[in-house]
C-alpha cells in the first residue's frame, strides 16, 4: 500500500495511522497550515493569540446603549421601555402642526450645538486636586486641635490685636448712612482734610497726603479769543444789503493789499531800463568804494591863526600862579557859592506862592499818566487778541468767505458752500496760540532721475 501511495504522486498520503483530533478523518491529515503552539503563560502572547471579539462586541453594545438610551436596557424600568396602548384614535397631524407653531421651538443652531450623546463628560480629576493637599489637611487638623484648646494661630492673634487696638485717627463716616450731614467739597472746612490739619505742609506733600499747588500760569488761557467766532452778518445766506456790502468792502481791501504787495515785489525785482542800467564806470567805482582815500586840502590861513592862539594860551596856563591870584580865585568861588545858596533859598520862598500852579501841574501830570496807563492797557488787550510768534512762520489770516451779489440765493437748497470746516478749525487753533503756524510739506526728490537709452531702441533708430 505504501507503494501505491507513492505512485499517486504524493497527493494522497498513507492512511495507516489515526488522526489526532476528533474531527480529523482516520489515516488522513487535515489540509492547511500546521497549528502553531503558543505559550499562554507569557503576557506578551495574551492579546496576540487570544480571541476577544465577543468581549469587544459586548462592550460596543453597552456603549451604544449608554449613548442612545442613557444606560443599559436591562437596568431600565418597564415604564421607560413600554407603553400601554389604550386604543385611542390617531391625532390629526394638522392640529399637531398648529400646536408646534404655538410653542417656541429652539433654533436649529442651538440644536446642532447640543451634545448627541447622553453619556456625561468624564470628571477631570486634576481640576479637583489641590497642590500640597496632604500638608494643608494636616495643618487644618492641627489648627482645629489647637482651637479646641483655646489657642489661635499667629495670624489670627495679630488680627484680633489690631481690632482691639484703640484707633488714634478719626474714623470716616460711612457713605451709606442716610442721616449724615452735607458739606462743601471745595469749601475751607472739609471733614476729609481733618486728618491733615495742623501738620507740616512739607510732610504732607512728601507723604502724598496733599496735592502740589497748581501753577497759576496753567490756569491762564493762551489766548482770550473764543473757540468759535461768530461770522459776520454779511456771510448769511440771506443777508441785508448793508451788511453784505460791508463784508464785500473788507474782502476788497484784503485783495487790494495783496495786489499792492505783489506789485511792490515785481517792481523791486524788475530789471532796470537802459538809462538806469549799470555801466562799466559805475561798476568800477562801486568796486573801488572805500579802497582809495581822497586827498585832503591844505589848511587855510585862518586855521593857522587859531593854532597860534592855542599855543599862546597853553603857554600862559603853564606859567605858575601868584599868591594874590590864588586868593582872588578862592574869594570868587566863595562868593559864587553864597550867591547860589541865596538864589535857591529865594526860589524856595517864592514857591510857596505857586502852590495852586503846582497843584494844577500835578493834576495834569496825573491825568496824563492815567491816560498813558489806559492806552497801555488797551494795547495789552489788543495784543492778547493777536496771535503770537510761535514758530518760524507768521500767522496769516484766512480768506474771507463771501458770496458775490449774483451768487446770493433765497433758499438753502441752492446755496453754494464757501470755505471748509476743517481749515477753519485749523486756523482757529493757530490764532488761539494752541499750535504754531504751519505750511504744507513740499515734496523734494532725493535722487536725481537718470535717463538711459535702451540698446534695442538705438538699433531701431539707427
Amino acid at each position: 500500500m505504501a507503494a501505491a501511495a507513492r505512485q499517486d504522486g504524493g497527493v494522497r498520503q498513507s492512511s495507516d495511522f489515526l488522526g489526532f483530533t476528533p474531527f480529523s478523518k482516520s489515516g488522513e491529515k487535515k489540509d492547511g497550515p500546521k497549528r502553531k503552539r503558543v505559550n499562554r503563560n507569557k503576557k506578551k502572547n495574551w492579546k496576540k493569540h487570544s480571541d476577544v471579539r465577543d468581549v469587544e462586541e459586548f462592550l460596543d453594545d453597552v456603549r451604544l446603549q449608554e449613548r442612545t438610551v442613557g444606560g443599559l436596557l436591562s437596568e431600565k424600568a418597564n415604564e421607560n421601555l413600554f407603553f400601554v396602548d389604550t386604543g385611542k384614535k390617531k391625532k390629526d397631524p394638522r392640529t399637531d402642526r398648529k400646536r408646534l407653531k404655538k410653542r417656541t421651538k429652539p433654533l436649529w443652531i442651538d440644536l446642532n450645538l447640543q451634545p448627541d450623546s447622553k453619556v456625561p463628560p468624564p470628571k477631570d480629576i486634576l481640576s479637583h486636586q489641590v497642590p500640597n493637599g496632604r500638608k494643608l489637611k494636616r495643618k487644618r487638623e492641627r489648627e482645629g486641635t489647637l482651637e479646641k484648646k483655646g489657642i489661635l494661630p499667629r495670624t489670627d492673634r495679630l488680627l484680633v490685636a489690631q481690632l482691639n487696638r484703640p484707633s488714634s485717627t478719626l474714623v470716616d463716616e460711612a457713605n451709606n448712612n442716610p442721616g449724615r450731614g452735607f458739606y462743601d467739597l471745595w469749601g475751607e472746612r472739609n471733614p476729609l482734610d481733618s486728618a491733615s490739619q495742623g501738620k507740616d505742609p512739607w510732610y504732607l506733600e512728601q507723604t502724598k497726603k496733599s496735592r502740589v499747588k497748581r501753577p497759576d500760569r496753567l490756569n491762564k488761557k493762551p489766548s482770550e479769543l473764543p473757540a468759535i467766532e461768530i461770522a459776520a452778518a454779511g456771510a448769511s445766506y440771506n443777508p441785508t444789503y448793508e451788511s453784505h456790502q460791508d463784508l464785500m468792502l473788507k474782502a476788497h481791501e484784503v485783495e487790494v493789499k495783496k495786489l499792492k504787495e505783489a506789485r511792490k515785489l515785481s517792481r523791486k525785482l524788475k530789471f532796470p531800463t537802459n538809462d538806469k542800467a549799470p555801466t562799466e564806470e559805475s561798476r568800477l567805482r562801486e568796486l573801488c568804494e572805500g579802497l582809495v582815500e581822497e586827498s585832503e586840502d591844505d589848511n587855510p590861513s585862518g586855521d593857522e591863526g587859531e593854532l597860534e592862539e592855542q599855543k599862546v594860551t597853553s603857554l600862559h596856563q603853564r606859567e605858575r600862579k601868584t599868591e594874590r591870584q590864588r586868593k582872588k580865585e578862592k574869594e570868587a568861588k566863595i562868593l559864587k557859592a553864597r550867591q547860589d545858596s541865596e538864589k535857591t533859598e529865594r526860589l524856595r520862598r517864592q514857591s510857596l506862592f505857586q502852590l495852586k500852579s503846582i497843584q494844577t501841574s500835578l493834576k495834569s501830570r496825573q491825568e496824563e499818566l492815567a491816560k498813558r496807563k489806559k492806552l497801555r492797557g488797551e494795547k495789552q488787550k489788543a495784543k492778547a487778541l493777536q496771535p503770537k510768534r510761535l514758530g518760524r512762520l507768521k500767522y496769516q489770516e484766512p480768506d474771507i468767505d463771501v458770496l458775490l451779489s449774483e451768487e446770493l440765493t433765497d433758499s438753502l437748497r441752492r446755496l453754494k458752500p464757501e470755505g471748509s470746516v476743517t481749515k477753519d478749525r485749523f486756523k482757529s487753533f493757530q490764532k488761539r496760540n494752541l499750535i504754531e503756524p504751519r505750511e504744507r510739506a513740499k515734496f523734494k526728490r532725493k535722487l536725481k532721475v537718470k535717463y538711459v537709452e535702451k540698446r534695442a531702441f538705438r538699433e531701431i533708430s539707427a
